[in-house]
């Protein structure tokens, strides 16, 4: 008796899976930040505790990569990245609830879901793409962008101009996650990958920790951008209304960068320029910020242009560097493990050093300092050498 071998899906729907589930991996943290005005109003938080938002998340990012890495070799990264999904649903359905604990823990189950996305998809291209894997991974970092552009967007409209409230906007958050979920559910067909090298054999490697250096600084500097962009403004007589444009332009922008720099980076063998180039483009954005908030519109794209040049990079880094997907797998979960323990200081010291100064100039200092940590690092995280 013969048994018919399982079709693999096809390359277009695989794209389309990967893109609908980047979507999802920033659109829910990127609309709570227009409605932090009206949810600390509402419930009472500090700007520390408020800031818990965007931290939780990436203090998830960190500490369950590795879990990620090990839930992928059990389940398959397949299955994984579904359950993702609906956890980003059931997130958001927890984040409705108006009352701060439940709020915060749906935060928590909204980053855990998230975290099996930023060390599978890198993965995932690797295995099903090797071939393509920048196109794919512009192709990923873009709608990874443009779903943050749209709810940063759209949810302040939303919770002032209809009767959603921001509980509401919150919770139609979820909506798009399940429809992610059955735009994968195809690729539960595919076969899982081998067993994938140690954390610990990449973790001897330079390479490795200036990967986490590059993914933890682009990543404090997104999320706390992200987080106290409306805030910086608001304090610079800028309207809420039009702080909330800043951020979806600032999120809108980083849509076309995130989309040119893996093809354009990696016909070179070095991309040590690209690093440098970002950190310039960060240091204008935050000097101008700081100097000239009145311009906001031409900061807001400068860093937008930076913030997706970022993210692109450093998924494009983990790919470059890895010579193969089993060390593709290792690698993306220690570097993102590492980095986002480090980015999840960002918005929480950003918002602590503006409670106690009452101003933002030590803000400014610490993302500068950041900046130059990813400078000073680019020899080996951008470098030719691979690792495995």
């Amino acid at each position: 008796m013969t048994t018919t071998p399982r079709r693999e899906p096809r390359a277009w729907l695989s794209v389309a899976g990967i893109v609908v589930i980047a979507l999802n991996m920033r659109a829910s943290l990127a609309a709570s930040s227009p409605l932090l005005p009206d949810i600390r109003d509402d419930l009472g938080l500090s700007a520390s505790v408020a800031s818990l938002l965007t931290t939780l998340p990436l203090l998830c990012f960190g500490v369950l990569a590795t879990a990620a890495v090990a839930a992928g070799l059990h389940l398959g990264s397949e299955r994984v990245l579904l359950l993702a999904m609906v956890g980003v649903a059931a997130g958001s359905a927890l984040r409705a609830v108006p009352a701060a604990l439940w709020l915060l823990l749906g935060t928590v189950v909204i980053g855990a879901a998230i975290t099996a996305g930023n060390v599978l998809v890198p993965v995932v291209v690797k295995q099903y793409f090797p071939r393509d894997a920048s196109v794919v991974t512009g192709l990923y970092t873009a709608a990874l962008v443009g779903g943050a552009a749209l709810t940063s967007g759209i949810s302040a409209p939303l919770a002032h101009d209809t009767a959603l409230g921001w509980q509401g906007v919150l919770l139609v958050m979820g909506v798009p996650a399940l429809l992610a979920a059955l735009v994968w559910a195809p690729q539960l067909r595919r076969r899982h990958l081998p067993p994938t090298v140690g954390a610990v054999r990449v973790l001897r490697d330079k390479i490795t920790w200036a990967l986490a250096a590059f993914m933890g600084m682009q990543s404090l500097m997104f999320f706390a951008t992200l987080t106290w962009l409306p805030t910086l403004l608001h304090d610079a007589g800028v309207s809420v209304a039009k702080a909330g444009i800043a951020l979806a332009v600032f999120n809108l922008v980083g849509v076309g960068s995130s989309l040119v720099v893996p093809s354009l980076v990696s016909r070179r063998p070095s991309q040590v320029p690209a690093v440098l180039a970002l950190c310039v483009t960060w240091a204008v954005a935050y000097a101008g910020l700081y100097v000239a908030p009145s311009l906001y519109l031409v900061w807001s794209v400068v860093s937008g242009v930076a913030q997706g040049a970022g993210i692109s990079l450093a998924l494009t880094l983990i790919v470059l560097r890895a010579r193969t997907p089993e060390v593709a797998r290792s690698l993306s979960g220690t570097v993102q493990g590492i980095g986002y323990l480090m980015a999840a200081t960002g918005p929480l010291v950003v918002g602590a050093l503006r409670d106690v100064t009452g101003g933002w100039t030590a803000p400014f200092v610490a993302l500068g300092l950041a900046v130059a940590v990813m400078a000073a690092t680019s020899p080996w995280s951008a470098g030719a050498r691979q690792v495995g």
